[in-house]
């Protein structure tokens, strides 16, 4: 494979990570007061080999003067990662998803008044109960800070109410803008804090966790006289429906799939009999999250062949469709008394489908996950464009004949990549099919000098690519300048 194939794509790689080294990244919503959350990388090419590894050193050197092995700390693209998503504003964003998400879902199924019953707490004062005697914080409409449990009550059952912008000044005096969602305070500064967040969310929706992803049962009782006549006057109590999962739990057999399709070994996630164990909806965060962090870290030690791996999986994964099949295993399915079938007008069968809920949701950004990964390619510089962009169709049995087809000792089949074949696929794709001058195209750099530049740069010589990177680097730092 020739050096300056797998140097192009290294160097393009490059230029958006050392612009982000040399800046920092910016997330709304961080703990950090000027919001901004420092990273730095360390960049580890063992996987190309030893020539094309030093020969990226090399041009990251020439590139970036002062970039070297000994300035990069290891470990420092995990912690990055753990610095953003223990944060408020992670939790925020589930929050901010999960909780209408649930009410919307009891009130599709006219079950909202027996929620309890399943230990889902939907409305805003019904999840206030769950955290009476929290110091969660929040601002109000009224610009004001608040106790958190004061504005769910606010709410009541419209959770539009938390995506009212407001005007508020912050600690330190300065004037800000956000909804009501981003501007709760859960006090996350630390791995500890960030769970007890999410086990606190979790407690209004226990009952769903537990049957879409550990595959328990829920029993539903009502009181009869209240479903026929409106009155509670009379207890008479009777087992309605019995809430479970039909493919057993999204865990088990959605999942985990997933963590082994994309590279984690059996030891990397807990075992299924382990998470079904879990009573504290915070474990359940857990075994969600530090399978990712696992990854990340892994990443870390070999970015070429964890990337490759990942590529070729992930392709395979939306290609044929099992990404929506094995999400589609966090479900709940209800079998009803046939008195309550009658007096409630309830059919058995699916109630609610929390995978295809989260697709829905992912799909509602402008990326295409019910199609082919070529869909899903399309809809990505589209939705970061803003702007639809015609690339060349990828040849995906070619991306996955980069990789041999491997059978686990429990069945499940992955793709063992060659990180080399992948990153020549990935040159000859990007370069050879004009995928950067469709991107340029599609932005303000079209028919500008940078973009020309960076158009007749792709696949020159040596030097030529020297110059394609330098050209990012510039064009990225000039645009975040003027951000």
């Amino acid at each position: 494979m020739k050096k300056s194939t797998i140097k192009t794509i290294i160097i393009i790689v490059l230029a958006v990570l050392v612009a982000v080294e040399g800046i920092g990244l910016v997330f709304r919503g961080g703990r950090a007061k000027d919001n901004t959350v420092a990273i730095s990388l360390n960049l580890n090419f063992d996987g190309l080999g030893d020539a094309v590894g030093a020969s990226v050193k090399d041009i990251a050197a020439e590139l970036v003067p002062g970039l070297s092995s000994k300035s990069i700390p290891s470990g420092s693209i995990t912690n990055a990662v753990k610095g953003v998503v223990f944060s408020d504003f992670v939790v925020n964003s589930v929050a901010s998803i999960a909780c209408p998400l649930l009410y919307q879902t009891l009130t599709e199924l006219r079950m909202l008044d027996y929620g309890k019953n399943l230990d889902l707490f939907a409305t805003g004062p019904l999840f206030a109960t769950k955290l009476e005697g929290k110091n969660y914080t929040c601002i109000d409409t009224d610009g004001q800070r608040k106790p958190l449990t004061d504005v769910l009550n606010a709410v009541g059952e419209n959770w539009e109410y938390m995506n009212t912008k407001v005007t508020f000044t912050d600690e330190d005096g300065i004037q800000r803008e956000s909804v009501l969602w981003y501007t709760i305070q859960w006090g996350v500064k630390d791995e500890e804090s960030f769970f007890a967040a999410l086990n606190d969310i979790g407690e209004g929706m226990r009952g769903a966790l537990e049957v879409t992803l550990q595959g328990k049962e829920r029993i539903v009782n009502v009181n009869v006289p209240e479903v026929l006549i409106g009155s509670d006057s009379i207890p008479i109590n009777m087992d309605a429906a019995t809430i479970f999962n039909e493919a057993g739990g999204g865990y088990e057999n959605g999942l985990v799939p997933l963590f082994t399709s994309l590279g984690l070994e059996a030891d990397e996630y807990p075992a299924v009999e382990e998470f079904k164990a879990y009573e504290s909806t915070a474990d359940m965060w857990k075994a969600i999250f530090n399978p990712i962090f696992k990854l990340v870290e892994k990443g870390e030690n070999d970015p070429a062949g964890v990337l490759s791996n990942l590529l070729l999986n992930f392709a395979d994964l939306v290609e044929t469709g099992r990404l929506r099949n094995l999400l589609a295993t966090m479900r709940m399915d209800a079998k009803f008394n046939k008195l309550a079938s009658l007096a409630m007008n309830f059919s058995d069968g699916l109630l609610f489908n929390l995978g295809d809920a989260l697709i829905k949701i992912i799909e509602g950004f402008g990326l295409n996950l019910s199609g082919s990964f070529n869909d899903l390619i399309d809809s990505l510089p589209a939705v970061i464009l803003k702007k639809p962009v015609n690339l060349p169709e990828m040849n995906v049995q070619e991306l996955l004949a980069c990789g041999e087809e491997k059978t686990l000792t429990n069945g499940s089949k992955v793709y063992v990549a060659d990180s080399e074949k992948v990153f020549s696929f990935l040159a000859g794709y990007i370069l050879d099919d004009g995928v950067i001058s469709a991107i340029v195209n599609a932005t303000d750099l079209a028919g500008t000098p940078d973009g020309n530049a960076l158009i007749a740069a792709a696949g020159k010589s040596e030097e030529g690519l020297k110059e394609l990177g330098g050209t990012i680097i510039k064009i990225v730092l000039e645009k975040l300048k003027q951000q």
